[in-house]
C-alpha cells in the first residue's frame, strides 16, 4: 500500500512492534545518559562500561527502528533493492564504534589497576539496580511481538543478555559497600568490556559478511545445490549464488540445466515455478533469479 507521497504505508500489524521499539529506545538511552553521568560523577569504571553496554542495547534497538522505517520505503531506478542496505552500513558503523569504546575502557581499567580511587558503592548499587530493571522492562515490553518480528526478536534477546551488565555493576557496588574492596569495580569492568566486545565484533563481522555478499550462516550452500540437482528435470545448475540483500532479506541467483523433454514440451514455466516455490517455503528465500536452460547449452565466457 502506498502513501500519497510515495512511501509504502506501514500495516497495522506492523505499528505494534514499531512502538515497543519506541518506548525501549526511550528507556535505555535515557538511562544510558544518566548512568554515563553517575559513573562519571562517582568514578566508577563498571557504571561507565555498564553505559557503554547499554549503548549497544540503544543501538540495537535504533537498527531495528531504522530498518522498520527503511521498509517502508520503495525502490527506484537508482536503488532496485530499495534501500535496506543501508541497516547493515549502520551496523558496521555501530560495530567500529563498540570496539573502540571496549579499547576506552580496558586502558582506562589498565592505568587505574595500580592506582585505585575512592569511588561510593551506594550510588553505583543504586544507579545499576536501576539500569537492570530498565533492561527487563524494556524486554517486557517487546515480549509480546517478538515471535513475529525478526527485528524485535533480535533486539529482546539483547536486553536479556545485557541485563548481566547490570547484575556486574551491581555486584561491584555491593562489594564495595560491604568491603570497601574499590578494585572489584576495575574487574567488573574489564568483564563487562569483554561482552561488549564480543558483541560488537559478531555485529562488524555479519555486516562485513553481508557486505561482501557471502552466504548467509544460516544457509547451507551445498546441501541447497544437492537439493535442487535432486529436483525433477533439473539435470545439473551452476553459477549458484546465495547472498543477504539485508539481515533477514535472502537472495539467490543461478542457472538451472532442464532436461531435453522438459523444454521441448513447454513445462520449463512450471518447473521454474516450482522450484522458485520451493526455495520460498523450504528456505524462506523470497528474491530468487533462475535462469533455465536446455541440456547442451553452451555458455559463453
Amino acid at each position: 500500500m502506498r502513501s500519497p507521497s510515495g512511501y509504502t504505508a506501514v500495516p497495522n500489524d506492523r505499528m505494534s512492534p514499531r512502538r515497543a521499539l519506541w518506548w525501549a529506545f526511550g528507556l535505555n538511552f535515557g538511562f544510558m545518559l544518566v548512568e554515563l553521568a553517575g559513573g562519571l560523577l562517582t568514578g566508577s569504571m563498571a557504571l561507565v562500561s555498564d553505559a557503554g553496554h547499554m549503548l549497544t542495547d540503544t543501538g540495537a534497538i535504533g537498527l531495528a527502528l531504522f530498518a522498520s522505517w527503511l521498509a517502508a520505503r520503495p525502490n527506484d531506478p537508482q536503488r532496485t533493492y530499495g534501500y535496506l542496505r543501508a541497516e547493515i552500513l549502520g551496523a558496521l558503523a555501530n560495530g567500529v564504534a563498540l570496539i573502540l569504546l571496549c579499547g576506552y575502557i580496558l586502558v582506562e581499567a589498565y592505568q587505574r589497576a595500580g592506582h585505585p580511587q575512592q569511588i561510593p558503592g551506594g550510588p553505583v548499587l543504586v544507579i545499576a539496580t536501576v539500569g537492570l530493571i530498565i533492561n527487563l522492562g524494556s524486554a517486557l515490553i517487546m515480549h509480546r511481538g517478538r515471535k513475529t518480528n525478526l527485528n524485535l526478536e533480535g533486539a529482546y534477546l539483547h536486553m536479556i543478555s545485557d541485563a548481566l551488565g547490570s547484575v556486574g555493576a551491581m555486584v561491584a557496588g555491593g562489594v564495595i559497600l560491604l568491603t570497601g574492596w574499590t578494585p572489584v569495580d576495575t574487574l567488573v569492568s574489564i568483564l563487562i568490556a569483554v561482552l561488549i566486545l564480543r558483541g560488537g565484533w559478531k555485529l562488524l563481522m555479519k555486516a562485513i559478511d553481508i557486505l561482501m555478499e557471502g552466504t548467509p550462516s544460516e544457509i547451507d550452500y551445498h546441501q541447497i545445490q544437492e537439493a535442487l540437482k535432486s529436483r525433477e528435470h533439473i539435470i545439473d545448475l551452476h553459477d549458484l549464488h546465495i547472498w543477504s540483500i539485508s539481515s533477514g532479506v535472502l537472495a539467490l541467483s543461478a542457472h538451472l540445466q532442464l532436461t531435453d523433454e522438459c523444454v521441448q514440451s513447454g513445462h520449463w514455466s512450471d518447473c521454474l515455478r516450482e522450484t522458485q516455490d520451493y526455495l520460498r517455503q523450504e528456505w524462506g528465500i523470497e528474491h530468487t533469479t533462475l535462469q533455465t536452460e536446455p541440456p547442451h547449452f553452451q555458455r559463453t565466457r
